[in-house]
């Protein structure tokens, strides 16, 4: 019978110091390590520190994994693995001034488009530039108006239990004379008693309020009339524009007239300007296994990888 040979052990001494340059040419701090790495920090305090009387194997073979990981990241292309600023485009300045009408107006505005226009992101962004801005984001399962006032105390800081009464009231007393917004996204998702319910928040705050949604929003809102009667604005949002195209290419250093057609074919199909970004990254991905400049055709390749569409 065969011996099966024992793994080969690691070098402990070897991965704590590879760890340790890591932290000190990015800048990273052990929590950060610990968090990327999936690996307790206190566990990984007293390993740098050669204290942890546990499995040191095992701890830097995971630790092994994560920096061959940076490793691999390093050898992408730079516009693919770095964080992007947020990117104003035709449809997000006026998603951004319909919000900002409604803080300041305190006033009900309804924004809606098909998916991929920009409306989440936009969202976000307003949310990390404006003081008192709530976010709260529908689904499914929260459709009726208790999961949906819980999701929205959540947004608040708040952990509510009780009838939907007394939970309005708590979120009321939340969020009255703030000045505040409060932001739901994806509110197509909601039925009407939990719209009804968002009336009921908006009408005893005079806090600004915005749904977001899909078209479906609009159609429903303009059922309900205690909902449409309220609505001070209302913001649609259309098909991407070129030029739109062109502000997404930027960051990603992608220009020509061949790539900004074809990707705005894309930007017309369900998705929109996310299908975009995804095509963007996926084709400098292909060129750079190919060890390839970027190329028109590897736009092609990664629209054919990830649709049959063709686009328009």
């Amino acid at each position: 019978m065969t011996d099966i040979p024992e793994k080969a052990k690691i070098d402990v001494g070897a991965v704590r110091e590879r760890i340790s340059q890591i932290m000190r040419g990015r800048n990273l701090t052990q929590a950060t390590i610990a968090k990327k790495s999936g690996i307790n920090s206190g566990v990984l305090s007293r390993f740098i520190a050669e204290r942890y009387e546990g499995d040191n194997q095992a701890v830097a073979s995971k630790l092994l994994i994560w920096a061959e990981s940076l490793a691999q990241q390093d050898t992408m292309p730079a516009p693919l693995t770095r964080d992007h600023d947020f990117v104003k485009t035709t449809a997000s300045e006026r998603i951004l001034l319909g919000l900002r009408f409604a803080q300041v107006a305190g006033d009900l505005v309804t924004v809606y488009g098909e998916p991929g226009v920009g409306k989440t992101i936009s969202l976000e962004n307003y949310q990390r530039t404006a003081s008192n801005v709530w976010l709260a984001t529908m689904s499914p399962d929260t459709s009726s108006k208790v999961p949906m006032l819980e999701e929205l105390g959540l947004s608040l800081g708040l952990t509510l239990s009780g009838g939907a009464a007394s939970m309005r009231r708590k979120i009321v007393a939340r969020v009255r004379d703030t000045g505040g917004l409060i932001l739901i996204d994806e509110a197509q998702h909601l039925d009407a008693k939990a719209l009804d319910e968002l009336r009921s928040i908006y009408d005893k705050t005079r806090i600004g309020m915005v749904l977001c949604g899909n078209p479906q929003l609009k159609a429903r809102a303009e059922t309900l009339q205690q909902i449409n009667s309220r609505v001070g604005k209302n913001v649609k949002i259309g098909r991407p524009s070129r030029p739109d195209v062109a502000l997404l290419m930027a960051p990603f250093q992608i220009e020509g007239r061949d790539e900004t057609d074809f990707l705005h074919s894309i930007a017309q199909l369900p998705g929109g300007l996310r299908c975009v970004v995804k095509v963007i990254r996926l084709a400098l991905m292909i060129a750079n296994g190919e060890n390839d400049s970027f190329k028109m055709k590897y736009l092609v390749a990664a629209w054919e990888d990830l649709s049959l569409t063709e686009p328009v």
